[in-house]
């Protein structure tokens, strides 16, 4: 890496990013053996947003939850409007970075592999509890307030436990995603500053 001219390693620090992200918005939909539980898999997008998080700045954390959400939302939108209900997921994960910043910046969150774990736990967590409100809240605004209670109640008996094999799931297979991409992303900022 050190012998690279500077647009070569940019460009290597790029591909890496672009590329991350792009296998984890094909992760997305996927389910293999393993990687499932009740037909519900990690949140890869969740879990991408963490790694990237901890070490940037709060500007670079809400501009990967925004971008991220924009596309999964892109991917999701023809499901969800089959339904009628239009949820967001720029949202969510726009406050998974932030918060990811945040609790990095006053040390609740460090760089290992466990903190990144229980992160991903948590923040998948926070994550399908915006989308949820979301929901709820599409459903009191357009529909009756029976609605909108009929929709809390399934989303408290169904949703729930779907939330928790996701977060369980995201924990499990954070240190798969997060320590090659820091290793890299760590050795081509060292090296960009060398």
């Amino acid at each position: 890496m050190n012998n690279l001219h500077p647009l070569v390693r940019n460009g290597l620090y790029l591909l890496t990013v672009v590329g991350s992200a792009s296998l984890c918005l094909l992760l997305l939909p996927t389910r293999f053996p393993g990687m499932e539980i009740l037909g519900v898999g990690p949140s890869w997008l969740v879990m991408w947003t963490i790694a990237w998080s901890l070490n940037r700045s709060l500007w670079h954390a809400t501009t990967a939850g925004v971008v991220l959400g924009l596309i999964q939302d892109g991917m999701t939108a023809t499901m969800t409007a089959n339904l009628g209900i239009m949820p967001t997921h720029v949202l969510s994960l726009t406050a998974v970075g932030v918060l990811t910043f945040w609790l990095h910046k006053h040390r609740y969150l460090d760089d290992t592999i466990i903190s990144a774990s229980v992160a991903a736990f948590l923040l998948t967590i926070a994550s399908e509890l915006i989308t949820g409100v979301q929901y709820f809240l599409e459903m009191a605004i357009e529909r009756s307030p029976a609605a909108s209670l009929a929709s809390l109640n399934y989303l408290w008996d169904n949703q729930s436990p779907m939330m928790l094999i996701s977060a369980v799931l995201s924990g499990l297979w954070m240190p798969v995603l997060y320590y090659p991409l820091q290793v890299c992303w760590q050795k081509m900022v060292v090296n960009k500053l060398t």
